[in-house]
């Protein structure tokens, strides 16, 4: 019996010295944008290509900021950064001729390569939330 309470709190320790990494429930809800849409493309592990479509009269500047949540059992949950201390750009991005911006997205860095599941990504939109899913095979 004291050799399974020595373990347990020296795995709390532990957990608390390094930080165990626990799913967390998604704070974000998503919404629609009128005239704004976001289509993925290319996707692996690692990475893919997020493209807006910003039909708007006066269009919003588009940042490099990005999050990325896994469906399980129907409901979203942050995936867990492989850092702790990580930050985006504060640049923003015009919209080209066709009134859309693409972004070539390495989540490496960040989350690591993927395991198979049911993932969406976010995007900031005229201070909202956009999302796409997408499959990791």
């Amino acid at each position: 019996m004291k050799k399974i309470l020595a373990f347990i709190l020296l795995f709390s320790c532990l957990c608390l010295l390094v930080g165990c990494k626990t799913e967390t429930k998604s704070e974000i809800s998503p919404t629609d944008v009128e005239n704004v849409t976001l289509r993925i493309e290319n996707v692996s592990p690692v990475g893919a290509t997020l493209i807006i479509k910003d039909t708007n009269e006066t269009s919003e500047l588009y940042g490099e900021w990005y999050k990325i949540e896994k469906n399980i059992d129907g409901t979203w949950y942050d995936v867990a950064t492989v850092i702790d201390n990580y930050g985006f750009s504060y640049i923003g991005y015009l919209l080209n001729d066709n009134n859309e911006v693409s972004f070539e997205i390495n989540w490496e860095w960040l989350y690591g390569a993927l395991p198979t599941g049911t993932y969406r990504i976010l995007k900031q939109a005229y201070s909202q939330y956009i999302s796409i899913e997408f499959e990791i095979q």
